[in-house]
């Protein structure tokens, strides 16, 4: 029974990764129409569509005994349908946050990532 209960918390973190995804796509979006940035935020809901196949791969574990589970996570297809979507998820949405936030990192005070400025009329 704790063995069925941790593997259901341990679904929590595709979860959690999930959230924050939407979440940083949904701030992207609105940085992006202040700052007419092109769409790159879109890729945040690619890496949560990702992030879908390693949390069903750990519900779909939460019946298996103990032998079944350490089995699973030796050079099998689960351990593939997890781990594989989870990096390239992770990988996408690192590079999207680095193009679209990155600016942070190199701004001096009263920089600001808009590009040249226009002139005044």
């Amino acid at each position: 029974m704790s063995n069925a209960v941790s593997t259901l918390l341990s679904a929590s973190a595709p979860l959690a990764l999930m959230v924050i995804l939407w979440v940083m796509a949904q701030i992207s979006r609105r940085f992006g129409e202040v700052t007419h940035r092109p769409p790159l935020y879109r890729g945040f809901y690619v890496a949560l569509g990702l992030m879908f196949f390693p949390l069903v791969v750990r519900l779909l574990s939460i019946g298996q005994s103990e032998p079944k589970l350490r089995e699973s996570g030796h050079n099998s297809l689960g351990a593939l349908a997890h781990d594989i979507p989870l990096a390239v998820g992770i990988t996408l949405a690192v590079v999207i946050a680095w193009r679209y936030w990155g600016w942070l990192v190199y701004a001096r005070e009263g920089q600001t990532p808009t590009g040249p400025r226009q002139p005044d009329r």
